[in-house]
Parts: C-alpha cells; sequence; structure tokens
C-alpha cells in the first residue's frame, strides 16, 4: 500500500493545479447529463486516479511499463523493450493485452521522485472483451493475478436493460405505500436477494464477467425515473492470466 501512496499524492497535486489553471471566475462545475449507458461486447473500467510506486527493476504489473535506473536528474525506463530517458512530468504510456479477454490502456506520467524511486500515476482504462456476467456471493481468494481498486462507475441504464457487466436488468418502477406515504421503487430482475431499490439505496453486486475476470460493485441510486435509473459509485477488479 506505501508502494501507492506518493505516486497518488503527486497525482492529485498534479490535477489540483491543473483545475485552478482551467478555473473560469463566476463559473462551477456542473454535472453531465444523464444520456443511456451504452450497450455492447465490450465493458470498459475507468480509473482516473492509478499510481504506482517504482524501485530500480520494477515493472508496472500486468504491462510493459520498467523504471531500469536513475540517470542524474532523468529516468532510464523501458517501453515494450524499449529504452528511453525521461524525467518528471513526462508520459508514460502503455496499452496492451493485460489478461485473456482483457485489454488495458495505461496512460501514466512520471511524478516527483523519491530516495532514488520513481512514482508514475494517471489513468487506466480497462476493456473486457465480451463479457458474459454470471453473479456469484463472493469473489474467491485465489480470483485473480491482478487487481484494480478505484474503478469509477456511472451508469444510465433504461428500462429493460442490464446494469452494465451484471446479470441485474431495471425491470422499471412500482409505487408503494398509503397515502402521503408512498415511496417510488426501483424492481430489479437477474440478481439475487430483495430486488428494489429507493432512490439512495446502495447497488452491490459481485460475480464474474469471464471465467478469469471477476468484478464487484459498490453503487448508489443517484437518480430515479419512469424510463431509467442512475447508479454511481465504484467497482474493483480481478484478473488472472497464464503466468
Amino acid at each position: 500500500m506505501k508502494r501507492h501512496l506518493w505516486a497518488i499524492a503527486g497525482f492529485i497535486l498534479l490535477l489540483a493545479l491543473a483545475s485552478l489553471a482551467c478555473a473560469v471566475p463566476g463559473t462551477g462545475p456542473s454535472a453531465p447529463p444523464s444520456t443511456p449507458t451504452p450497450m455492447g461486447d465490450t465493458l470498459i473500467l475507468t480509473i482516473p486516479a492509478y499510481g504506482y510506486n517504482m524501485a530500480p527493476g520494477d515493472v508496472v504489473p500486468g504491462t510493459g511499463l520498467q523504471f531500469i535506473d536513475r540517470q542524474g536528474d532523468a529516468f532510464e525506463v523501458s517501453i515494450n523493450g524499449q529504452h528511453a530517458l525521461k524525467r518528471a512530468g513526462d508520459s508514460f504510456f502503455w496499452s496492451g493485452v493485460l489478461a485473456p479477454g482483457v485489454f488495458a490502456n495505461f496512460n501514466l506520467r512520471l511524478t516527483t521522485s523519491l530516495f532514488g524511486s520513481l512514482p508514475v500515476a494517471g489513468t487506466v482504462e480497462l476493456i473486457v472483451l465480451n463479457p458474459d456476467p454470471v453473479e456469484e456471493l463472493g469473489v474467491p481468494d485465489s480470483s485473480g493475478r491482478y487487481h484494480y481498486s478505484n474503478i469509477v462507475a456511472d451508469y444510465s441504464v433504461p428500462v429493460g436493460y442490464q446494469v452494465p457487466g451484471t446479470t441485474a436488468v431495471f425491470q422499471g418502477i412500482e409505487e408503494r405505500g398509503q397515502g402521503g406515504q408512498t415511496t417510488k421503487l426501483a424492481r430489479f430482475s437477474g440478481m439475487s436477494g430483495y430486488p428494489y431499490l429507493a432512490l439512495g439505496d446502495s447497488f452491490v453486486w459481485t460475480g464474474r464477467v469471464r471465467e478469469n475476470v471477476y468484478l464487484a460493485y459498490n453503487l448508489r441510486v443517484t437518480s430515479l425515473n419512469e424510463d431509467s435509473i442512475r447508479l454511481t459509485g465504484t467497482a474493483e477488479l480481478w484478473a488472472d492470466s497464464p503466468r
């Protein structure tokens, strides 16, 4: 865990400086419109703030990004076997197959170094091909060689559609209660347990999306109407790859 702290802190600082530079007086951030989340044969998951602290010889797990050694104020690195000299703030990009059925884009940058280490930070995009979700009540201890947390999820799911990467299908709204104590509840099918969620309720789902990939969602209902439901929160992914 310590290995990631300096890289994440440096990346957050860069984000803060960038936001100050781009701020316009008198304006503020506005929530993006709730548009339906596309469905298809891929599941795209994004980690907006991934960090890894590298010692000489280390490789960013699952990638072709390696830190060779420090050279004065520069860092000798290897990207897919090709050597390069990089300095703080330079890009450190890799894309390729992370595990069977999982493609990844690591859009990283070198951040401030400390004691000869090399913190790198940036965004990571994980693309699961042809997901075939199966709900399971937990994730096996030996579920994956690679583990990714802090995945940000924000889905707008129309009536009759699955929550991406899950077996849960949003079936519409039902109104419960009498008089002035009525409540609108979203009804789901395709998942175990109580199938109703109110605005603000948590949506938790764990399962296998490929034979070698597990996914766990921790979401909340942030908007709800007759046409769609919006679920926002985080996810974790475990992927196994032949050694």
